[in-house]
């Protein structure tokens, strides 16, 4: 998804902003997002079975996005005391963290200002649903060839 229908200019892959350990998160605004801080953000797909996460999603979903949300907190929480941090996760299946879902919402309002159009929402999820279906294309298929491998 892209910040600039919302006219929320962005930088992926930041190479000049580092937390001082070199951690350094997949984004941020170049504007002040709130409280005159940038917003910097970094995104996880948990997978729903990863023994890690499978004894929370056996009982409920979107409980390993929240893990991993508060795994990413506590990750870049502090690092980077300039801009305000946001973990983005969703879980390969498609739910998604809270923080997530409202920050989702809230840029989809802003382009629907911007659009005219009402169903900004709608056109965001079903963009990540793409995005996740071809990402797990991507896993099972490099499974298959590794266990390809490992029997030949």
């Amino acid at each position: 998804m892209h910040l600039i229908p919302a006219s929320i200019p962005v930088l992926k892959e930041l190479s000049g902003i580092s937390a001082h350990d070199g951690r350094r998160p997949d984004g941020c605004t170049l504007i002040p997002w709130r409280a005159n801080r940038c917003l910097a953000w970094d995104v996880t797909v948990p997978g729903i079975l990863a023994k890690r996460y499978v004894n929370l999603t056996s009982k409920e979903c979107d409980l390993a996005a929240a893990r991993a949300a508060d795994e990413k907190m506590k990750k870049y929480g502090n690092a980077l005391p300039s801009m305000e941090f946001l973990p983005i996760c969703i879980e390969v299946l498609g739910p998604m963290d809270p923080n997530t879902l409202k920050f989702l919402k809230a840029i989809c309002k802003m382009i629907s200002v911007r659009s005219g159009d009402s169903r900004e929402l709608f056109f965001a999820t079903n963009h990540i649903s793409c995005l996740l279906q071809r990402f797990l294309r991507v896993c099972v298929l490099e499974n298959i060839q590794l266990n390809a491998d490992m029997c030949n």
